[in-house]
């Protein structure tokens, strides 16, 4: 039963898996294309070329999922459920999956040599999972319940906060401020470990909870 729940995974990801990849081979060529460039005008800084790999990597990886992940999620559901498989164990399967997905692109970002350090690449990696959960949660299973028009309210308000964002932080009496200490607190060594860990690994937890609530009550014979 494990290798039939591990085949149907990767049937319902590998065209997910496929779009990372691209991503991923995309961002080494612009990356290395890029240190072709800087060394030409005399720019060796080899932490900086693997900065902007790694940034390239991840602001790939992020977009794409940020815009595929909610409406794959409807193709995924009821494909899985077909296969034989209980929503608990579909659930869980997938969550896994998504977190291996995940970890692999982090331990590619691990091999580059880069200003972050392992402790700061994997914890941006875990907080990139609690975001997915908590968009799935929230935008994914309530569109599979509700149809498109959560779809458009979920990309209304992620085009506001892309495009808005900035803005608001900036204008905002504190935001910047808070916004920076979130950021330190992920990459500066300074603050306590163990309270940032807890506070990431608290949020995913929470994030996996309500996804899972909300999962279980979704029905099957929806249409979008």
């Amino acid at each position: 039963m494990g290798r039939n729940n591990i085949k149907a995974i990767w049937q319902l990801k590998k065209n997910g898996e496929i779009w990372n990849l691209f991503i991923i081979v995309l961002a080494i060529v612009i990356g290395t294309t890029l240190q072709l460039i800087f060394k030409k005008v005399g720019i060796e800084d080899e932490a900086s070329f693997g900065d902007i790999l790694v940034a390239g990597i991840a602001y790939g990886y992020m977009i794409i999922n940020l815009f595929i992940k909610v409406f794959v999620l409807a193709d995924e559901v009821p494909r899985g459920l077909s296969f034989g498989m209980t929503r608990k164990v579909l659930f869980l399967y997938s969550r896994l999956a998504d977190l291996a997905e995940i970890l692999f692109i982090a331990v590619i970002a691990m091999l580059i040599p880069t200003s972050l350090t392992p402790n700061t690449i994997l914890k941006i990696a875990i907080a990139v999972y609690c975001l997915f959960n908590w968009i799935e949660a929230t935008a994914g299973n309530g569109m599979l319940k509700f149809g498109k028009v959560v779809y458009w309210i979920y990309y209304i308000i992620f085009l506001v906060i892309m495009i808005g964002g900035p803005r608001f932080i900036e204008s905002v009496s504190g935001a910047a401020d808070g916004t920076a200490l979130i950021i330190d607190m992920f990459i500066n060594p300074f603050y306590n470990q163990l309270y940032v860990w807890l506070g990431i690994l608290a949020f995913t937890l929470a994030g996996l909870f309500v996804n899972w609530l909300t999962f279980r009550k979704i029905p099957v014979n929806f249409s979008l």
